[in-house]
């Protein structure tokens, strides 16, 4: 029998023998449905970082006189709010100032306290680091800063200043930069925003009136355009509404939920307090986004298919 008819014979039992032994058993679909409770109040940590300087002890004294209208503010809006102050001088590095060091709505006197920990002096030597002191602040969240960061809640960080920021000899050649590394990242570990605004001298030229003088803060007003947040001006003599406009910055609702995987594309169902909703949210790999988020306290259904063998 010619040779070439075994490797034909050979192959042919090869490909027989694989069709019979393999396994073609079908997992069916599995439909899930998943709750979530939206937040019954918006939580902020505000951060201030105030310039200790000598020509700052009026501002400092201004702004102090309107404490009581930002802790209203946040009261008014139910926010799980807390407040913490420290210093643009470096060789504070961020350590959160005054006694208490974080005020929150259940700490008693808290707009007394606030405005007692605004008023840090005027003792502190130029130049003033603003950005590097706030760099320090949230690196050391679990050292003497321990409790300001919540995981549950957004970032606001306010500058005061009468001059600009001066962090070079500490963040590098581009400080602003260097904080926005940072701030980024601590708005994705936390998956909430983080917003910078700044009570200032005016860009580009500085501002004079009532409340003094103050050259421009241009590295602090670029961060509040690069972040949503507020560019004021540090002149006003009244500062009582910059600090209610301030109060209501940096609040946030969840918008995202993460799911606990990825559904089948179009098979997501959602509802809303019992009532379905067609439009205004998407699922992006495994996470349900809102376009506005949900009321306080809104009770979230998601239903949705996975991938047959998932």
């Amino acid at each position: 029998m010619p040779p070439t008819f075994w490797i034909v014979l050979i192959g042919a039992c090869r490909l027989d023998y694989g069709l019979k032994d393999e396994d073609s058993a079908v997992v069916p679909a599995v439909d899930v449905t998943e709750t979530f409770d939206q937040a019954p109040r918006a939580g902020v940590d505000v951060l201030f970082v105030v310039d200790g300087t000598g020509s700052m002890v009026e501002e400092q004294a201004t702004l102090a006189a309107a404490a009581s209208r930002f802790v209203d503010a946040l009261t008014r809006l139910s926010v799980a709010w807390q407040v913490g102050v420290t210093s643009t001088d470096p060789l504070d590095e961020g350590v959160l100032l005054g006694r208490p060091w974080i005020i929150t709505r259940n700490t008693p006197d808290s707009a007394a306290i606030f405005a007692d920990n605004l008023t840090i002096g005027g003792d502190r030597l130029p130049p003033s680091a603003g950005l590097y002191a706030a760099v320090s602040a949230l690196a050391d969240a679990d050292g003497a800063n321990f409790g300001f960061r919540r995981e549950d809640a957004s970032l606001h960080l306010v500058f005061v200043s009468d001059d600009d920021d001066a962090s070079d000899a500490h963040l590098g050649a581009d400080p602003v930069a260097a904080l926005l590394a940072v701030v980024d990242a601590e708005a994705q570990r936390s998956g909430r925003s983080v917003k910078i605004s700044a009570l200032v001298g005016d860009s580009p030229g500085g501002c004079s009136g009532p409340g003094g003088e103050a050259r421009a803060g241009t590295r602090y007003t670029d961060l509040a355009e690069a972040t949503g947040g507020l560019a004021l001006s540090i002149c006003q003599a009244d500062l009582s509404g910059v600090a209610e406009a301030l109060g209501a910055e940096g609040l946030e609702w969840p918008r995202e939920f993460a799911l606990q995987a990825v559904p089948v594309p179009g098979s997501a169902v959602v509802r809303v307090d019992g009532a379905r909703v067609l439009e205004g949210w998407t699922v992006a790999s495994a996470v349900l986004i809102f376009d506005e988020a949900p009321a306080p306290g809104a009770h979230i259904e998601v239903d949705y298919r996975l991938e047959e063998g998932t």
